[in-house]
């Protein structure tokens, strides 16, 4: 990327200068520079308060697992936890390959997406 102005020029070398900083000179230019903390600070109370308003949404609906809940697989909640912790264990690695193989990170409860 070109760096096309004074300003992009000095944000760049800003930029690679704080990257040679330790923990300790970290803290110390937060310190004499507290305006990086409140703009840190201000990004992230903006995420908190979006995840925060995306989980609101669900709040009514959510509500504890039960034993006879889809959870893995065919299984119910109760059905897996019955079953010995190796074959937990198989059955968590098989998702996680698939996941890593598919780059799908998620699964739909009830379904196990290591059955296609």
């Amino acid at each position: 990327m070109a760096i096309t102005d004074a300003t992009n020029r000095h944000v760049w070398q800003v930029a690679e200068l704080v990257q040679r900083l330790d923990r300790d000179e970290i803290r110390e230019l937060i310190r004499l520079a507290p305006r990086l903390q409140k703009e840190v600070n201000g990004e992230r109370s903006g995420l908190v308060w979006w995840a925060r308003e995306q989980m609101a949404q669900y709040a009514g609906e959510a509500r504890p697992m039960r034993g006879e809940d889809a959870f893995v697989g065919d299984t119910t909640v109760e059905a897996y936890f019955a079953l010995p912790e190796v074959e937990r264990e198989r059955i968590w690695d098989e998702m996680y390959a698939t996941a890593i193989e598919t780059g799908v990170f998620y699964f739909q409860l009830g379904r196990n997406p290591c059955e296609g």
